[in-house]
């Protein structure tokens, strides 16, 4: 019998390894390595979706909590859409409390490089927890966030190095912040024609670090006052145009809300600096120098209109404490005029005139026409919608506001 091979049965068993499980997005980062960065709580409340509120800043006496101001970056969005609530807005101020500052009519603003911005356009306010809730659509990896457009330390130097070079601006250091940043003043004027035929205008921001807008305000101002339109020229061959472009640049880089480091209102305080005290220039600087200087100039040759320029969230207005007939003329036509001509949008139909001894606020820069007869008057612009516009304004808005502004303020100085 014939002898068989072996038979040998293989099987061969193909595996398939299961598809690998995707990796995890990376978590939603949320960055204040920049200036002016700020944020207090984070809520994480799901992948995507987020809970913040703002830091706020209080006073040197623990008092008057602000929270008008926050600003983020959102890192590692890995083009997902993100839903965030923003709430926290209660505060005081003046010392009474505050519920919230923000409501309906409230939207941040958004960017993709952390300078051209754009408000968030839908968003829902939730009345009983005062909160705003909006979703910032996919696209991105990275956004900034803030309550609006930011205008950092560096811009304002870079205003300041712009007109150096101007053969019309001659550029005084007057003096250092707490931190020792510098506060400059800008003299605007055509060299070739003698002063004193001349009228003096004067125009200042930033005293409180949130209010950004007054910062395009005054750039837009002054850009103007440069610039080779024959307009400029006019104004340059008439008047001297003064600028004190950033009054408090400690707490905009710090990303603070409104007093200075040592925790003192640059907007109040005015009735209490003396320039002979030297130790209102330790605690207060930043009005110790810009007052010495204001003082100063009106001495050498009399300031004929002064701008404090200010943000509000709804309300615009242009308010003063001078009490002499002449001179509030001149500040109703400019009132008037800006109404007229720009998109000065005031809630109150007058300028508002505060008695030295009753009203409001009464320590505020308008004080100083009390100590040295400066004739100064603070204007709030809204950073809300307003009728004119008939939107949120924009950083092209402001610089255009300043231009006209300084415009008019000249007109009524005339």
């Amino acid at each position: 019998m014939k002898r068989l091979a072996p038979l040998f049965l293989i099987i061969v068993i193909t595996l398939r390894a299961a598809p690998a499980a995707a990796p995890s997005p990376r978590p939603v980062l949320f960055n204040t390595a920049f200036e002016s960065a700020s944020l207090g709580l984070i809520e994480v409340l799901g992948e995507t979706e987020f809970r913040i509120r703002p830091r706020g800043q209080q006073d040197a006496r623990g008092r008057n909590r602000q929270t008008t101001w926050w600003a983020v970056r959102l890192d590692q969005l890995a083009g997902r859409a993100v839903t965030m609530r923003v709430t926290g807005f209660d505060g005081e101020y003046n010392d009474r409390p505050v519920i919230s500052w923000a409501g309906p009519w409230y939207r941040p603003v958004v960017s993709r490089d952390g300078k051209r911005w754009s408000h968030v356009t839908e968003a829902e306010w939730d009345a009983e927890r005062k909160e705003l809730r909006f979703t910032l659509p996919a696209g991105a990896d990275r956004l900034w966030l803030a309550h609006i457009p930011l205008y950092p330390t560096e811009r304002a130097l870079a205003l300041i190095e712009d007109a150096r070079r101007s053969p019309h601006a001659r550029i005084e250091r007057i003096g250092n912040s707490v931190l020792g940043r510098p506060l400059h003043l800008v003299r605007v004027t055509e060299a070739t024609r003698p002063d004193a035929a001349k009228k003096v205008i004067w125009m200042q921001a930033r005293q409180h670090a949130w209010e950004a807008d007054t910062s395009c305000i005054l750039e837009g101002a002054l850009r103007f006052s440069l610039s080779d339109d024959p307009a400029a020229a006019r104004l340059r061959s008439e008047n001297i145009v003064l600028f004190v472009p950033m009054i408090n640049p400690d707490a905009v880089a710090r990303g603070e809300v409104r007093f200075n480091v040592n925790g003192f209102d640059p907007n109040r305080h005015w009735d209490e600096v003396d320039v002979r005290d030297e130790v209102w220039r330790t605690r207060l600087p930043e009005i110790w120098h810009v007052k010495r200087a204001l003082i100063d100039q009106h001495a050498r040759q009399s300031i004929d209109l002064a701008l404090n320029l200010h943000n509000t969230e709804t309300g615009e207005y242009l308010e003063t404490m001078v009490d002499d007939d002449a001179v509030l003329a001149r500040m109703t036509l400019f009132h008037d005029l800006a109404r007229a001509r720009s998109t000065f949008d005031p809630s109150r139909p007058k300028l508002a005139v505060t008695p030295a001894n009753g009203g409001g606020p009464r320590n505020t820069t308008n004080a100083i026409w009390s100590e040295a007869r400066v004739p100064m008057m603070l204007l709030e612009t809204r950073v809300g919608p307003g009728s004119k516009l008939g939107r949120y304004p924009a950083v092209e808005d402001r610089l255009e506001l300043g231009r006209r502004l300084v415009e008019l303020m000249a007109e009524a100085a005339r």
